[in-house]
């Protein structure tokens, strides 16, 4: 079974897709600041290795408990699955580690950079199309999420803080290549076959990074780690549905929700009250976000 002819020319497929992108966005976000939310005593290497985990226990489990599941793990395109692993993989550490090296908030300036880089992914690799108008919205987006950098400050990097931006940067294009691999894959995998094995190359090529800056930890921290690895398998289902429904050239600028979640997440755990900047910028991310999903394809 394919799903190369699931992309009806059709505004109400772009609505649905913005919706599993947006939720696929905050899903991941979570995870993002998981290295915040452990207080800094984790290694991005470790945390991303127990998200990898976590997902193959949930996989595999899933396989088991009904067999009918098992035909749909076969694929012709292993390898991709295995670069796949190692470009997410690989944007997940570094986000996280620049993160812990530097202001979060120009940590994640700088990973906002993954919205413009699916764009141009998409149009230079996979031969999608973007109307004037898509990318007028989309350039509302990206301002949107300038606002909100410029009015924190983020804007400004210290010279001890080019190695951590530059690792973010690196990170910010590793995720775009995820996500343009996980639209291959979506036009001709079966769901259970992505999410298998994505987890179960990320769990053996990020095992050596985590033995490396490996810190001893309680079963309780264990099993809330372990808990990424479902959020994860979430996260990577909401962004299945979404490059099944649209370009990625249309997904990537809801990338810039993150502001969104951010803030979220800022006021939840850590108590940060947004600037009134802040929520302006959201404005503009969710009137560019609003016409991008009701737009047609051209």
């Amino acid at each position: 079974m394919t799903y190369a002819t699931m992309k009806p020319d059709l505004a109400g497929s772009n609505l649905t897709g913005v919706f599993w992108a947006f939720l696929g966005v905050g899903l991941f976000g979570f995870i993002y600041i998981s290295g915040r939310l452990s207080g800094g005593d984790i290694s991005a290497g470790q945390l991303i290795w127990f998200r990898y985990v976590g997902a193959l226990i949930a996989m595999t489990l899933w396989i088991a408990i009904f067999p009918s599941e098992r035909a749909k793990v076969r694929s012709r395109q292993v390898p991709v699955h295995g670069l796949r692993a190692m470009a997410g993989g690989g944007g997940g550490m570094a986000a996280i580690y620049a993160a812990s090296h530097m202001s979060v908030t120009s940590a994640t300036a700088i990973g906002l950079l993954d919205g413009l880089f699916v764009i141009i992914l998409g149009l230079v690799l996979l031969g999608e199309r973007f109307s004037a108008k898509q990318w007028a919205a989309a350039a509302l987006c990206l301002l949107g999420a300038a606002v909100v950098v410029l009015a924190s400050g983020a804007a400004t990097v210290q010279l001890e803080d080019m190695l951590p931006a530059s690792v973010a940067l690196l990170g910010a294009l590793l995720v775009a290549t995820e996500s343009i691999m996980i639209k291959k894959l979506a036009r001709s995998e079966m769901s259970v076959s992505v999410l298998f094995y994505v987890s179960l190359f990320g769990t053996v090529l990020f095992s050596v990074p985590a033995a490396a800056s490996w810190n001893s930890l309680g079963p309780a921290a264990t099993g809330l780690l372990l808990l990424l690895g479902p959020i994860a398998l979430a996260g990577q289902l909401c962004n299945i549905f979404a490059f099944r429904r649209s370009d990625a050239a249309l997904i990537g600028p809801i990338r810039y929700t993150w502001i969104i979640w951010g803030a979220l997440f800022g006021w939840l755990f850590f108590g940060e009250i947004p600037l009134a900047a802040t929520w302006g910028g959201m404005a503009f991310i969710l009137c560019g976000g609003c016409y991008l999903a009701f737009s047609q394809n051209r």
